[in-house]
């Protein structure tokens, strides 16, 4: 599941990060948004550090309310941050705005999310906030938002340029979370600006030299071609993959401002990023071209082209590669566009990352073809690579639960996430597969000490958010207990631990597990607290959510390697319920 920082829930109705019920408007109705004028002492712009200091990426954070100060700034060249938040639970206190869900650049009374990327890039020994073309928008110049003082490996505060102010969202007179990067004057005036003092691209904060040795050679025996040299005459037995060694956000992301659908992958044992594959040679070195000219360092590797027989079923055998097509972010005007052209998309997370999935399938040529049209409706398509790990379930009602008889206890276990929506992903973990594992543990506990118990789901479905609540409903379920993992960023594996929500009635439940689980294990503590969880606002019986560890966690990830520390949660939290219920 994902962090309270984010109090979004996959599959569920929206909610926002401070407790309003908002629907957001469609892309149509975009033209309706307004701004309202944050004070200057009330919000803050820091370059969050990622991978040692190696890149950066934009933090917003905003003071709601006086209860706390969110963070403390200390002075020195450069002037560093430090975000208060992180300590305690900032729920209605501070706002936190850290990917383009939360933040994006207004011009002229226009929001131009759609159109500009906002990002951090190190220049010399300053940072620099800009706002970058998205892929599709190559014609438009890159514009300067502000700068640091100077570098460190700390969260380093930046300054607006002048014209630039922050300004919150406003929707039909409603004051939204969302931050915007907002210039006033027109549009051509800002772009006019922009030409006239060009913001240089800086080269990759480790520049990526041309290798003295050729990556390892591909499965089809025939060396990698040196970089800057044609791969050899077209074979037809041959595909043409374009690639670029690493594997970072940040060359990621200058991969695809020539490449959209470039993506994370690996050749034989090497991250790289490809950018594209072909059976023609002369695209391929199309491709790699430009991605020369736009300095990186990019080179062919020549793949065998491998039948693949007709799959008797629609299985996945463990192992197996499946082509997930994600579009970053998780708002709900980006999750109506991707719905718009297919219908079966959700928000979820991949690596720490809010994303919404468009589809999953075991063809790349299908999901190339869904990337295409995602691409075609102005949308930021990629596909990431993943490893199946269990058959794909097609979803079936599960059978009735008897109603529990008058006087009668019957504990309801609700399993997150599920079939086509994994949850949290990271770390070779899959949040779905987790929660079933620790359900089913706290099942069996239970049923071993005399407890009537059921599971929404017993097997790897997809159980919307209402269904769940109506099988808890219908069987005058006693308690309702679901069980998730946490997730925030896989640059944070310094956050860990345990943290346990409830809404109205749950409280006294809550605390029960909560001390339970802290008592029988070793994971951090990170309190109780109260959230408007779907699941959590919607029941009738004391109800609660248990976020087990952080999949992004390097100690909680670790844990949830192991079946026994799964087992010891599980026991846990099930004697946590019996707690409650004497």
């Amino acid at each position: 599941m994902k962090s309270f920082l984010r109090k979004i829930t996959t599959l569920s109705a929206v909610a926002a990060a401070f407790g309003a019920t908002i629907t957001m408007p469609s892309v149509a109705a975009a033209a309706q948004f307004g701004q309202q004028p944050i004070a200057d002492e009330r919000v803050v712009a820091l370059a969050e550090p990622v991978s040692g200091g190696r890149f950066y990426k934009l933090l917003i954070i905003e003071q709601l309310s006086s209860a706390r100060p969110c963070w403390e700034e200390r002075p020195g060249t450069p002037p560093l941050i430090n975000p208060l938040l992180l300590t305690f639970d900032f729920t209605g206190i501070c706002g936190r705005s850290s990917d383009s869900n939360g933040y994006s650049i207004r011009i002229g009374g226009e929001d131009l999310g759609s159109r500009y990327q906002v990002q951090v890039e190190k220049q010399g020994d300053i940072l620099v906030l800009v706002a970058s073309p998205s892929p599709l928008q190559r014609g438009l110049p890159r514009i300067e938002l502000g700068r640091s003082t100077g570098v460190a490996n700390d969260f380093v505060k930046l300054e607006l340029d002048a014209g630039w102010t922050m300004t919150r969202r406003v929707y039909n007179g409603q004051t939204l979370g969302h931050i915007y990067l907002t210039n006033n004057q027109s549009l051509d005036t800002v772009i006019a600006a922009a030409g006239s003092r060009p913001v240089t691209p800086s080269p990759s904060p480790t520049p990526q030299p041309t290798p003295t040795t050729p990556l390892p050679s591909p499965p089809s025996g025939t060396p990698l071609p040196r970089p800057g040299n044609p791969a050899p005459g077209n074979n037809a037995n041959v595909d043409y993959q374009v690639i670029v060694p690493g594997g970072s956000d940040v060359l990621r992301s200058q991969v695809n401002a020539v490449e959209p659908g470039a993506f994370r992958t690996t050749v034989n044992g090497q991250q790289v990023i490809q950018a594209g594959r072909f059976r023609e040679q002369s695209r391929a070195n199309e491709l790699r071209q430009r991605l020369v000219q736009a300095g990186l360092s990019a080179q062919i590797v020549e793949l065998a082209q491998v039948s693949t027989p007709p799959r008797p079923t629609p299985t996945t055998p463990s192992g197996d590669v499946i082509y997930q097509v994600i579009v970053p972010g998780g708002s709900d005007v980006l999750r109506s566009r991707v719905n718009a052209v297919e219908s079966g998309a959700f928000r979820t997370t991949v690596d720490g990352q809010t994303v919404i999935q468009a589809g999953r399938f075991q063809e790349q040529s299908r999901a190339d073809q869904l990337q295409r049209r995602l691409l075609d409706a102005g949308l930021d398509a990629r596909i990431v690579q993943t490893t199946a790990t269990t058959p794909p379930t097609t979803p079936s009602p599960s059978p009735p639960t008897p109603a529990a008889r008058q006087g009668e206890v019957l504990i309801m276990i609700d399993p997150g996430h599920g079939g086509r929506d994994p949850g949290a992903v990271g770390n070779g973990l899959q949040e779905k597969e987790i929660n079933l594992f620790i359900s089913r543990r706290v099942q069996s506990t239970l049923e071993q000490r005399g407890y009537r118990v059921a599971l929404t789901r017993n097997s790897d479905v997809e159980v919307d958010l209402q269904p769940r609540v109506d099988v808890a409903e219908r069987a005058n379920a006693t308690v309702f207990v679901s069980i998730h993992a946490n997730a925030i960023s896989l640059s944070r594996p310094e956050v860990n631990g345990l943290e346990t929500y409830y809404y109205s009635s749950g409280r006294s439940l809550a605390q029960a597990i909560h001390s339970s689980v802290l008592r029988s294990t070793n994971l951090r503590d990170r309190g109780v607290r109260q959230a408007r969880f779907y699941v959590l606002r919607n029941t009738s019986m004391p109800a609660v959510l248990v976020e087990t560890g952080f999949i992004t966690g390097s100690e909680d990830s670790a844990r949830f390697q192991s079946n026994a520390a799964r087992e010891q949660i599980a026991d846990a939290i099930a004697q946590g319920i019996i707690d409650y219920l004497r």
